[in-house]
């Protein structure tokens, strides 16, 4: 940017998307998402239970995008940062897509056989509520709801969920557990959906009226909602993807999958910021200094994800307990063990040493770059997180031979998808909050 910009060089009302611009990739992408959409189903009714692993897969590599959206407008507001004011109208409009991701889940939601094929412990309820439902029409159990279901889970040897019952249990035939995984399924969406849409209501409010009432009203909303969106994404985490092995636990792993989602959605920020330049738009309030502020956020979530990976694994190693080491065990047989180290190099090594240097965090080209590869490292991440558990599950083997096909339908159905709802949706406001008090000290931003 050279020279300083004033509110006389901005255009009143903003700058508006026109979704026809943009056409050549929005049409592609809905035509890809529906024929993907088509090759899912097929795979669904051929393969259904190879087929809850892929879209688990796929269903959770986006909605770590829109966590992330969500902790950045949380963050921007809370810290009332100045600098991402002329971003954080984007970010609004990714934590908003909810709704989009919300309607991809549900088959993890709705259909039992995709259910009962990713969680093991949830099979087990079944049987112990068949179990139940027996002795009560014999006479023979004292228990009732939850408390018989616990005893018949002891009784059959899975003394681990019978432990676990007060968080691990489902609402079906019996009185209904107050806080179940199908309740909690609900809440998480419910919980991220209100934060999306009260912080981009506020921001739209302010562009009537310019009161700076919105900015402070929206600072003390973030302040307010960090601890429950933090509470939101762990547990979200933890629900859909630690208890596909019910018996494996770690106290990090939250964090890690926060990190991720970090990450990855500061790299989706900085590819549509180059997109949307590309197009024309936001060639006056984003330059060079913003690219060197969000690479260098880039870097600080790159260190944060490897020291809290690095750490999970360590104590993990440390402790030496079966039924925590049994997951890593997993992932360094046969193929896996490749891809765990691809993750150490490519995940860490490589996005640290590219974003080490203040003069290419400030070149767009660049830091675009190691945007792309760091989704493509995301995506690997979270497909080792998933898909290792697939084969010993299902007794396919360590790999599940010619599974990895449904995988990539799914992800390239889920990912279009939401891609093309997103794009679409950036034509309704302007791309930046034109009225927000901080713009002109974002624009000129200088670091």
């Amino acid at each position: 940017m050279s020279h300083h910009v004033t509110f006389k060089d901005l255009p009143e009302g903003g700058e508006k998307f026109d979704p026809a611009k943009a056409s050549g990739l929005i049409t592609p992408l809905l035509g890809l998402g529906l024929l993907g959409l088509v090759g899912s189903i097929y795979f669904f009714i051929t393969k259904p239970a190879e087929f809850a692993y892929s879209w688990l897969f796929a269903f959770f590599f986006c909605f770590t995008f829109v966590v992330g959206g969500c902790f950045w407008i949380l963050l921007h507001n809370a810290s009332n940062s100045s600098w991402g004011v002329v971003i954080r109208r984007l970010f609004e409009n990714l934590a908003n897509l909810v709704p989009v991701v919300f309607v991809l889940s549900l088959p993890l939601f709705l259909i039992p056989s995709v259910k009962d094929s990713l969680y093991e412990w949830m099979v087990h309820h079944h049987h112990a509520i068949e179990h139940v439902k027996e002795a009560a029409a014999h006479g023979d159990s004292h228990l009732k709801g939850g408390a018989a279901i616990k005893e018949a889970l002891h009784h059959a040897g899975h003394h681990t969920l019978s432990a676990k019952f007060g968080y691990l249990n489902i609402s079906q035939h019996f009185q209904p557990v107050a806080f179940s995984w199908n309740t909690r399924f609900i809440l998480y969406f419910l919980v991220l959906w209100y934060i999306a849409r009260t912080l981009r209501n506020k921001s739209l409010q302010q562009e009537v009226d310019g009161d700076i009432k919105h900015t402070i009203s929206a600072r003390n909303f973030s302040c307010q909602w960090l601890l429950p969106f933090g509470l939101t994404a762990t547990f979200a985490a933890l629900d859909w993807i630690m208890t596909i092995d019910y018996n494996w636990f770690s106290t990090m792993w939250g964090v890690y999958i926060f990190a991720g989602c970090a990450w990855s959605s500061m790299s989706i920020m900085i590819l549509l910021v180059t997109y949307l330049r590309s197009l024309g738009y936001l060639q006056k309030v984003v330059s060079d200094e913003h690219y060197h502020l969000m690479g260098k956020l880039l870097f600080a979530f790159t260190v944060f994800w490897a020291y809290i990976a690095f750490s999970q694994y360590f104590l993990i190693w440390y402790a030496n307990i079966t039924e925590e080491t049994r997951w890593y065990l997993t992932r360094n047989t046969g193929g896996w063990r490749w891809v765990s180290i691809l993750l150490v190099l490519g995940h860490f090594v490589a996005p640290f040493v590219l974003l080490l240097s203040q003069t290419r965090k400030k070149k767009p080209f660049v830091v675009c770059m190691v945007g792309i590869w760091i989704l493509l490292m995301h995506m690997l991440d979270i497909y080792w997180n998933v898909i290792p558990e697939r084969g010993p599950s299902l007794g396919l083997g360590v790999v599940a031979p010619g599974a990895w096909v449904g995988d990539v339908v799914a992800v390239v159905t889920v990912t279009s998808l939401t891609a093309y709802a997103f794009l679409r949706s950036l034509g309704k406001y302007s791309l930046y909050p034109w009225r927000d008090p901080r713009l002109l000290e974002s624009v000129n931003v200088v670091n």
